[in-house]
């Protein structure tokens, strides 16, 4: 049974959604939406490439490393600590 959104929200829950938006130079992006507000927060994606060519090590080291920084931003945003399960569970969700 799916709780309503009136709970979820008075146990500290927040709407947690991925949306297309128009990014720079009229591309579209992947965002990422707390309660309709922006996180705005992007991955270098060619640094992230260029730890790939330097080999699966490098590679790990980099995606551990966005993943702690993503973890703390969207911590950060939401006033609570929060882990990368919580916020994997909360893009099938679409609550934090």
């Amino acid at each position: 049974m799916e709780k309503s959104e009136e709970i979820l929200r008075n146990e500290g829950k927040k709407r947690f959604e991925v949306k297309l938006r128009a990014g720079e130079a009229g591309r579209v992006e992947k965002a990422i939406f707390i309660d309709d507000e922006l996180l705005d927060w992007q991955v270098d994606v060619n640094s992230l490439f260029e730890a790939k060519k330097m080999g699966p090590a490098f590679f790990y080291a980099v995606q551990k490393d966005i993943e702690k920084h993503f973890a703390e931003s969207v911590s950060e945003f939401l006033g609570r600590r929060v882990t990368i399960e919580q916020i994997n569970e909360a893009t099938k969700t679409g609550w934090i």
